[in-house]
């Protein structure tokens, strides 16, 4: 798995047990929304929250999805350096062999 984190435009760096963990958080919330995929891309915004699995949006019915995966993420990021809220966060998980 490969995870890659950008906090307001900028790279947030990560060692390998952090990108693990974020990928296994971020293919959950993929698998809770009915999909399994190889790369799952989280957007935390001004617009609230957004999941693309494979490059396609999904739809989430209620807002309680959304602000269950809200404070789920804010809850893993928290004791991260170089995350500042009020921005944008962008999560990609890359799912499959590590090349």
């Amino acid at each position: 798995m490969k995870t890659e984190l950008v906090c307001n435009g900028h790279s947030v760096r990560l060692n390998n047990f952090t990108q693990r963990y974020i990928a296994a958080i971020a293919a959950a919330i993929a698998a809770s929304l009915g999909r399994e995929t190889d790369e799952v891309v989280l957007i935390i915004g001004e617009n609230g929250v957004s999941v693309n699995c494979d490059g396609k949006p999904l739809k989430m019915e209620k807002d309680f999805a959304g602000n269950l995966i809200l404070n789920t993420v804010k809850g893993m990021l928290s004791p991260l350096k170089g995350i500042f809220w009020g921005g944008d966060i962008n999560i990609t998980v890359k799912c499959g062999d590590e090349k």
